[in-house]
């Protein structure tokens, strides 16, 4: 009862924070639920600016579990330009219970869960704007959750 109280106290201070912060985000097409919430660092509306050869657009999720979890994956692509290119996750990012706030991994089926993601454009990377999917996975390769958004790669003005 105790984790639980400390749960709802938690997503609701988050909830607060994020619902000032929070994007729409779109659902993916294979039909698997977005996160409750989405708040990407810096993008109040689609399409997110990122500035390529920068840190930046911390995201945090907060999604439950669909079912028991053992560890956590990240994932995703770009469309831009009328093509689908994966864009790899960096190993520093490739464990997501790493990224986990509040809790840790593993996760019960109906586990709150909270989790970051930090985007870096490379500088490499064309100027395009393209719709991010971002994907969530288990151990087993079952999708937690799915979800797009626009984005738009920039210079820096630097």
């Amino acid at each position: 009862m105790g984790q639980f109280a400390n749960a709802i106290i938690l997503l609701a201070f988050l909830g607060c924070v994020m619902l000032t912060e929070g994007i729409q985000v779109r659902s993916c097409p294979n039909g698997v639920p977005p996160p409750a919430i989405v708040s990407i660092a810096g993008c109040y509306e689609m399409p997110c600016y990122f500035v390529r050869g920068v840190e930046g657009g911390t995201m945090t999720m907060v999604y439950e579990a669909p079912f028991d979890i053992q560890t956590l994956r990240y994932d995703r692509n770009i469309t831009s330009l009328g093509l689908i290119l994966q864009i790899p996750v960096g190993p520093e990012r490739e464990n997501g219970c790493e990224w986990v706030i509040g809790s840790m991994c593993p996760f019960r089926q109906g586990d709150l869960i909270i989790s970051t993601y930090t985007s870096s454009p490379l500088a490499i990377y064309p100027l395009v704007s393209g719709t991010i999917e971002f994907y969530v996975y288990d151990e087993q390769d079952r999708m937690v959750t799915c979800f797009q958004y626009d984005v738009r790669i920039v210079a820096s003005t630097v």
